[in-house]
C-alpha cells in the first residue's frame, strides 16, 4: 500500500457530487484510515461542523 496523500492537519476541499452533498468549506484532515480496497479514507471536519465525515481519498484536493 501506498502511502497517504494528504496528513493530518491538512487543508483539503471536498469535490460536491450527488453522494457527498456537502458544504464547499475547507476541510481539515483529522486522520486517514486504511481502506479495504487498497486506498485511503480519511475523517475530514470543517470549522462551522461540529461532527466528522469519512470520505475517500480520491473525492479530496489539497487547498
Amino acid at each position: 500500500m501506498s502511502a497517504p496523500n494528504f496528513t493530518t492537519g491538512q487543508k483539503v476541499s471536498l469535490s460536491p457530487s450527488k453522494m457527498h452533498p456537502a458544504p464547499q468549506n475547507p476541510y481539515t484532515i483529522m486522520a486517514a484510515m486504511p481502506d479495504n480496497r487498497g486506498g485511503y479514507q480519511y475523517r475530514i471536519k470543517a470549522d462551522l461542523e461540529k461532527f466528522e465525515r469519512v470520505i475517500d481519498e480520491r473525492h479530496l484536493a489539497a487547498e
